[in-house]
């Protein structure tokens, strides 16, 4: 698809306020629903909300990735009260031995998980559910070993080598339940969420009735309607919502610190445009008392960067720069590039997030400290329309563009 040019992108701004409709060429013309919320580095705000399904900026919804940011800031924030080396061995915390079967003595960090360098993957029988220890998957003969199929390539030394994999997210949840003696989902509540007067949690946890119902479903197209992929019907508050098999135990029964993957750290987040707009602020101030700003700055300071030379990573154009939990576009033009943002998409760091039809992004420019907060619904899971300008899906890109296009 043609990138939208910033005389386009205003012509369309303009279209829309005119009329709910989008031009017949509009790459968020296929989409169900999309939101979004500019943040000017004077604290103004502007909205914009397109599509054919009823959606507003305070309808909460699955987040994705995001909730990877989120948890991290929490976790950072946590590792500096406590003067938790992040260069440590994390076995101990984890009360088991984690090890990539072909690098027995390179020794597995909180550093490394955060940033995706663990050596780790998603096992078959990704995410371990209710009633089972997260420790089967990394241990031979235990009921998740599947065959190995947690770690990546034996010639790729952890730390040497990027490969983006939600199980170093359920194994940071562990170690900050291990050494708080307190749930993952209670704690992000406690630590960040009240603190900021957010109604929001993982896997619904701390949401009230009233927000549920107001949840906003991820779709994706099925014989010409929009099909429900997760949050149809979420579950009555309080209960959270989490993988079981039959004959599960309770949730009460849970052990802490033995399966990071319930509480969803890696993607289950449910919150609104509004509060991500909310988040942002958060980062970009220094934290409004609850966030340090030493934190903010070792997440968002780069640890990897992708060199085709070395290929020292798995990336499909998308991750080509990362800190601890965050983002770090490095600027790369061009359809496999991360070029998300035009001229000056380096001074940008956040987080984006893709599951089931959502399609959501918070990102902050770390000069002007401007912020974009926004999601799409109805991504297909295949055969998504490229953008010709970055690794963006098509509509992703047209809704970036929209939003830059206001901060002008």
């Amino acid at each position: 698809m043609t990138p939208l040019s910033r005389r386009t992108a205003l012509a369309l701004l303009a279209a829309g306020l005119a009329r709910p409709t989008l031009a017949a060429d509009s790459a968020l013309a296929d989409m169900a629903c999309a939101g979004l919320i500019t943040v000017r580095p004077d604290g103004a705000e502007q909205t914009l909300l397109r599509g054919p399904e009823p959606f507003d900026l305070d309808r909460p919804f699955r987040v994705a990735s995001v909730s990877k940011m989120i948890a991290a800031a929490v976790f950072m924030t946590h590792a500096l009260e406590t003067r938790l080396d992040l260069d440590a061995d994390v076995s101990p915390w984890l009360g088991f031995r984690l090890r990539h079967p072909a690098w027995p003595d390179r020794a597995i960090s909180a550093r490394l998980l955060l940033s995706h360098r663990s050596g780790l993957r998603n096992g078959p029988s990704y995410p371990v559910p209710l009633g089972h220890d997260l420790a089967e998957a990394f241990q031979p003969g235990g009921r998740h070993w599947d065959d190995g199929g947690w770690f990546g390539p034996a010639d790729k030394a952890p730390g040497e080598w990027f490969a983006y994999a939600d199980v170093n997210f359920a194994l940071l949840a562990q170690i900050l339940e291990a050494r708080t003696g307190e749930r993952f989902d209670l704690y992000m509540r406690r630590r960040l969420f009240a603190p900021l007067s957010l109604e929001i949690g993982y896997n619904w946890s701390g949401v009230g009735q009233a927000r549920r119902d107001r949840a906003m479903p991820g779709l994706r197209r099925q014989n010409g309607r929009w099909v429900p992929q997760v949050d149809a019907s979420p579950p009555p508050a309080p209960d959270v919502a989490v993988v079981r098999t039959p004959g599960a135990p309770s949730l009460e029964a849970y052990r802490l610190g033995s399966n990071g993957f319930l509480f969803s750290p890696q993607g289950g987040l449910r919150l609104s445009v509004r509060d991500l707009s909310r988040l942002g602020r958060m980062f970009v101030r220094g934290g409004e008392g609850v966030l340090p700003r030493r934190a903010i700055e070792l997440m968002q300071r780069p640890v990897w960067a992708y060199t085709p030379t070395t290929a020292n990573g798995e990336t499909d154009g998308v991750f080509q720069g990362y800190g601890l939990g965050v983002e770090r576009p490095r600027g790369a033009a061009g359809p496999q590039g991360d070029d998300f943002f035009g001229p000056g998409s380096a001074r940008w760091a956040g987080h984006l997030g893709d599951a089931y039809g959502w399609m959501s992004g918070l990102f902050w420019n770390r000069d002007s400290g401007a912020i974009l907060a926004w999601a799409l619904n109805g991504m297909p899971e295949t055969a998504r329309p490229p953008s010709s300008t970055s690794s963006l899906t098509a509509p992703e890109a047209e809704l970036v563009g929209l939003g830059l296009a206001l901060l002008e």
